[in-house]
């Protein structure tokens, strides 16, 4: 009785197979998880004392453009703290952080840098 039992499982199991090693690949591509889409947006920022307004928008090669109006041209690394700062607020998840792509540059009377979520 083991023996037919056994020989039915058998020949059930490579009924289904359609291909001698059985085994199949259905995605060829690796499953990426999906960015969190970035809205272009301004948003006043109280940091250190004042407001600054802060400008968020996506660009064409992944990364995200940082304008903040109303620092001076010496204040560098509070530029760099406000934009990753209220970067990662606005635009990642809360298991990412914010990563400063292009350093801060001072032009036109406001700061610009970009950063991306990782």
């Amino acid at each position: 009785m083991n023996r037919i039992a056994l020989i039915v499982t058998l020949i059930a199991i490579t009924a289904c197979s359609q291909s001698p090693s059985a085994v199949r690949i259905t995605q060829s591509e690796p499953v990426l998880k999906p960015q969190p889409v970035i809205k272009a947006r301004t948003e006043p920022v109280f940091y250190n004392g004042k407001t600054y307004q802060v400008a968020i928008s996506p660009d064409a090669s992944g990364n995200t453009r940082i304008a903040i109006s109303g620092m001076s041209e010496k204040q560098a690394k509070d530029a760099a703290g406000l934009g990753s700062s209220a970067f990662q607020h606005f635009s990642c998840r809360e298991s990412q952080r914010a990563h400063v792509v292009a350093a801060p540059i001072y032009s036109g009377g406001q700061w610009n840098l970009a950063a991306r979520c990782a």
